[in-house]
């Protein structure tokens, strides 16, 4: 790890270090400093309260970085190589960890990583300016199909036990915001964008793929909450499918009028034999791959006859009015038959 002189420099006045060459305040006369533990000091490790693992303990390092030109140094690199078999199964294993943990009175916004970065940069310079970039490379290894590999990997685990709890366990939260009251034609304030392609002609099984542990309960796969307002719920009109856009299986439906609670009265879907519209109280339209329609009712609202019996129609056209049922039975070809009481 290599670490430029100012940057020791400033680690050594975060963590309380003496420094050699530090003037005096003027009109005062030299003062003996007062000598530290120096035991710890050629490595910067001694043993970190309730752990016993060499560390810096309590110790607050600042690191401040800011090159004058373009530097492709990192201002804190740490490598960690396991080029041959080590490790135990169970174990994980951490190329920098950050542990932290809250007392239940604590109010404050405790963060446990934070990457932030300021971007001036002009769209024009087609610069990518990323706050946290995790990157991972699946690589062969001459032995066996490598092993499952995460760029990024979220946890919440909720420990408490709590029914319907009021406060959030998330895993990942995205957060896009925009100070302007303007619109967004080009799609470019976005909330989570996933590109799959990465390079030309690559090969992506799923955009997102969601996945339970056998025994565990998804409530809703996406959802949507009853805040503020969206234009246009899911939006495939941009994209080009060679398969179809949204795909279900057979036994499973669209519910049309749900609530927020996941409640719903009317479906539509497939159950195997039949297109299916139906409400709680069962099956009001099927439609069958030939063709056929039941319908519990039918009711043409706009009766449209025919000027003569030449009228253009295509075959299977029909249409009535206060005195005759029209069908047309050729081509611009209508019969009619006459209607009566009884």
């Amino acid at each position: 790890m290599r670490i430029r002189p100012g940057l020791v420099l400033l680690a050594s006045i975060a963590a309380g270090l003496p420094l050699s060459g530090a003037a005096e305040a003027p009109g005062r006369p030299p003062s003996a400093a007062p000598v530290p533990d120096q035991s710890w000091l050629p490595t910067f490790s001694r043993s970190v309260q309730g752990t016993g693992v060499p560390g810096l303990d309590g110790g607050h390092v600042f690191l401040w970085n800011r090159p004058q030109a373009f530097d492709p140094v990192s201002t804190l690199r740490v490598d960690r190589h396991v080029p041959e078999g080590s490790g135990e199964a169970p174990h994980t294993y951490k190329a920098i960890w950050a542990l932290g943990s809250t007392g239940p009175h604590n109010a404050g916004y405790e963060w446990t990583i934070t990457g932030e970065l300021h971007n001036r940069a002009l769209a024009s310079t087609g610069a990518q300016n990323v706050a946290v970039n995790g990157t991972i490379f699946k690589e062969p290894n001459g032995v066996g199909p490598v092993g499952p590999s995460w760029a990024g990997n979220f946890n919440c685990v909720d420990m408490t036990d709590e029914a319907d709890p009021v406060a959030s366990c998330i895993g990942a939260e995205i957060d896009v915001s925009a100070q302007s009251p303007t619109t967004d034609r080009n799609r470019q304030r976005v909330g989570l964008q996933i590109s799959t392609g990465g390079v030309p002609g690559a090969h992506t099984g799923y955009g997102i793929l969601m996945g339970n542990l056998t025994g565990s309960i998804t409530d809703r796969a996406i959802s949507f909450q009853g805040e503020g307002t969206y234009g246009i719920g899911i939006d495939a009109a941009a994209a080009r499918f060679t398969g179809v856009p949204m795909l279900l299986a057979a036994g499973q439906a669209i519910g049309l009028d749900g609530n927020r609670d996941g409640g719903f009265s009317r479906s539509l879907g497939f159950d195997g034999r039949d297109l299916v519209y139906g409400t709680g109280a069962g099956p009001v339209l099927r439609v069958s791959d030939t063709g056929q329609i039941e319908a519990a009712s039918f009711r043409e609202t706009q009766p449209r006859p025919p000027a003569s019996s030449r009228a253009p129609c295509i075959p299977g056209d029909h249409a009535w009015d206060e005195a005759y049922e029209y069908r047309c039975v050729a081509p611009d070809r209508w019969k009619r038959a006459a209607l009566s009481d009884w």
